[in-house]
């Protein structure tokens, strides 16, 4: 696994700014210089007003002494306004745009399969955390980096002047950062060792917050009086973080109770050493007015840097999980991914990726005349389980599908019909036995040219909020082909639909982006998800409970059309209604993720076996449905 550490990490954020805003390389160095001479200059204005006074200088010299210093002192303030406002501004900018795209780019081009398991999305949660404010993560370090290089140029240069005076001085502060090092280690340490506790609570607490401004869960809350429910787990979760919030807080005691006993003891002794030695002679009042403000801002200095140091360091964890997310290594071939990449890969066993390794080399594109003929596909000895140590959800399947046949899989929920349509989108990688699509492994192929060759309408739907033109072609309206898109919406039963509408093809789905926009039942979705991969075309079509939330019309009408949909194209139809299923060229009975029956419907009937019985079963529900409307 790829190590990332303290110095590596702060390159590659500052790295990508700089490519992001070339301004920064300039606007920083200004910032911190600025702010050095900042802090400086108000230490040395009260010495050189002594310094008038003492040497009995006319009023025109204190003008020129201290005034001067303010006037430069003003000059710096607003250099260095101005080149933290820039900073500040183009840092956020960049985290909340370019680092999130990094992120938003990885999970929509990465594997599926690096994105669904419960450990990944806790993964993908802290790298969130990583740029979800300007408290932690990313922007964290962009702010405390120049604090900590100016709190350090300023201790060495404040040290050296204080070494100069009483070694004894330097001594006693160095002791005090020690002990403040020391405490505020002991709490962050602490701090640390909880965080996943609270990122935990957090992510959790953020899905919850999302799903109740959602309108879909608001009809469910409002008819079966769920508020109270989810109240009493946000509250719950609320409860969880301020109870993480106190227990990090206790530690953070003992490094405040030292800050201020040291303070004293510093200002103690540094009076009564510089006073004893302005009675002497050593020193004149000035130089005694300038050491005593050299000393207080040393102090500064060096709990500033130490604190922006701890700042960093607890800051850095979470850029270490953004950049573990980003180089999360794909187990497909994709496009861009290096060798290196599929070499450090765990999410595939070891002979998985050797056999990748050495299909890698072949570079295996589709070409587009391809995607015209309908492919030929091979199951052999496929078997599949989310983890290493749960049941496995299909066992042994072996499957010959011819080109251009049409297949319907069907069973019982949980059979592992849904499964079965990830292991053939390249969603996963089979736990045992291989995959074949026209004679070659699917990990044969770049990922991104096999998925042209597949449209898929899946059983679970979550639709953007655009246009209907760009949901059916995942394009701007500009780059969509018009007349596909009325040939495919017509074909899915939804034209009729789109043309009633004020704004037709250009409605908005939702109200997130148009206050015009609006809600499909969710027989019109599903109808405009078939218009979607219609409108796609590819070779090979795999629907999943296509027509489960039509009515029986909607759904005969759409049989209906499923011979000119499926013309010359290799198609696997999964439903649970048996009756839907008569004008497949074959139907497989999966149960308990093994393939138990294979036949033509009649075929099946004829066997009297579980199809058999399930579909009389169906039927019987249907006629006396059928006998209670004819009643009415």
């Amino acid at each position: 696994m790829k190590q990332y550490g303290l110095i590596s990490n702060i390159i590659f954020i500052y790295k990508n700014l700089f490519q992001f805003e070339k301004k920064t390389k300039i606007l920083l160095p200004v910032f911190i210089i600025s702010q050095i001479l900042l802090v400086s200059v108000p230490v040395l204005i009260p010495a050189r007003a002594v310094y008038v006074i003492e040497h009995k200088l006319g009023i025109t010299d204190f003008f020129y002494e201290v005034g001067a210093l303010i006037l430069f002192y003003g000059i710096l303030l607003l250099v260095h306004q101005v080149s933290e406002q820039f900073y500040q501004h183009y840092i956020v900018i960049f985290r909340t745009y370019g680092f999130m795209g990094k992120l938003i780019e990885k999970s929509m081009t990465g594997d599926y399969c690096n994105w669904e398991s419960n450990k990944n999305q806790k993964q993908i949660g802290k790298a969130a955390m990583a740029i979800g404010g300007n408290a932690f993560g990313i922007e964290r370090v962009y702010r405390e980096l120049p604090n900590a290089i100016i709190h350090f140029i300023g201790m060495i240069v404040f040290g050296g002047a204080i070494l100069t005076v009483d070694i004894r001085i330097l001594f006693i502060l160095v002791f005090m950062l020690l002990c403040n090092l020391y405490f505020n280690q002991f709490a962050r340490n602490y701090m640390n060792s909880v965080m996943e506790e609270n990122t935990e609570i957090s992510r959790k607490m953020g899905i919850i917050e999302r799903s109740a401004l959602e309108p879909t869960f608001g009809k469910d809350a409002r008819i079966y009086r769920m508020e109270s429910w989810l109240h009493r787990i946000l509250f719950d979760y609320r409860d969880q973080g301020c109870a993480w919030q106190k227990r990090v807080e206790k530690r953070w005691y003992l490094p405040a109770a030292s800050d201020t006993i040291f303070i004293a003891l510093r200002d103690g002794f540094a009076y009564i050493l510089f006073i004893r030695m302005a009675f002497r002679g050593k020193i004149s009042l000035s130089e005694l007015t300038l050491m005593l403000g050299i000393v207080a801002r040393f102090s500064d200095w060096i709990f500033g840097f130490v604190n922006a140091c701890m700042e960093i360091k607890t800051a850095d964890k979470l850029i270490v999980e953004f950049r573990k997310t980003l180089d999360m290594p794909d187990s497909f071939h994709h496009k861009e991914i290096s060798l290196d990449q599929m070499e450090t890969g765990d999410t595939i066993k070891e002979k998985k990726r050797k056999k990748i390794q050495t299909s890698i080399n072949k570079n295996i594109t589709i070409p587009k005349i391809q995607l015209k003929f309908a492919p030929e596909i091979e199951l052999k000895d496929v078997s599949f389980c989310y983890g290493e140590e749960e049941q496995e959800i299909l066992s042994d399947i072996n499957l010959h599908i011819h080109s251009g046949e049409r297949i319907a899989i069907v069973g019982a929920n949980g059979a592992g019909k849904t499964t079965l349509v990830k292991l053939l989108c390249g969603f996963y990688h089979p736990t045992k036995g291989e995959i074949f699509v026209n004679h070659r492994l699917i990990e044969d192929y770049i990922i991104e040219d096999y998925f042209k060759m597949v449209g898929v309408v899946f059983q679970d739907m979550d639709i953007l909020s655009i246009s209907i033109v760009s949901i059916v072609s995942g394009k701007e309206k500009k780059e969509t082909d018009m007349k596909r898109f009325w040939e495919a919406v017509e074909q899915a039963g939804i034209r009729k639909k789109i043309e009633s509408l004020e704004q037709k093809e250009d409605t908005y789905l939702g109200l997130t982006f148009d206050e015009h926009g609006i809600q499909l039942s969710g027989g019109e979705t599903q109808k405009l998800m078939l218009a979607r991969c219609i409108y796609k075309n590819a070779p090979f079509l795999i629907l999943d409970e296509p027509t489960s939330a039509l009515d029986p019309i909607a759904e005969s009408a759409i049989y209906e059309e499923y011979h000119d949909l499926t013309e010359k194209k290799t198609s696997i139809f999964i439903s649970h209604r048996l009756a839907s299923t008569k004008f497949c060229d074959r139907i497989l009975f999966l149960e308990n993720g093994k393939i138990i029956e294979e036949g033509s419907h009649q075929e099946l009937l004829d066997k009297k076996g579980r199809y058999a019985e399930i579909y009389h079963i169906q039927s019987h529900y249907y006629k006396e449905e059928k006998k209670g409307e004819e009643s009415i």
